[in-house]
């Protein structure tokens, strides 16, 4: 299985461009262009960015189960979190994640609050994504009225 992996093109890059993205450019842009000392570069710009970066997303699940609104079933222990949907580039309206799961935005707002959507959408006219479902919003509005909460 490891060959295989190996094999594909995309992974035989892997790792050195996880170094050079995430350590390089990240160190190497303020010391370069601002004057940063390379200290400064490498704790700020490298690891206080994976950290916080890191923890933005590990916060998604828990955060964005336990607070927040329940606009399409107040059933489920998923919800609506905007402070999660802000830091994670779009991964917060979870309510919508879980009631409509084969919806390839996870909301209903489509790009104007969601990254995420937005970089599939590229993926989608660059012909490398394909079949991309999306919920009617007639559908979203009736069960909105059906097993919503009533927040949105």
């Amino acid at each position: 299985m490891t060959e295989i992996f190996q094999s594909l093109p995309f992974c035989r890059f892997y790792r050195p461009l996880v170094i050079v993205m995430c350590l390089i450019v990240p160190i190497a842009v303020p010391w370069y262009f601002w004057g940063e000392t390379l200290w400064n570069s490498f704790f700020l710009s490298a690891v206080l960015r994976y950290c916080l970066l890191l923890n933005a997303t590990w916060s998604v699940n828990s955060f964005a189960h336990l607070w927040g609104t329940k606009p399409y079933d107040k059933r489920i222990n998923p919800a609506e979190n905007m402070g999660v949907a802000l830091s994670a580039v779009g991964e917060g309206f979870h309510n919508f994640h879980h009631t409509f799961p084969s919806d390839y935005a996870t909301s209903e707002y489509g790009w104007h609050l969601n990254i995420t959507t937005v970089f599939i959408n590229c993926m989608y006219y660059l012909g490398q994504a394909y079949d991309m479902k999306k919920t009617p919003l007639s559908v979203v509005q009736r069960r909105k009225e059906r097993t919503g909460d009533g927040s949105a």
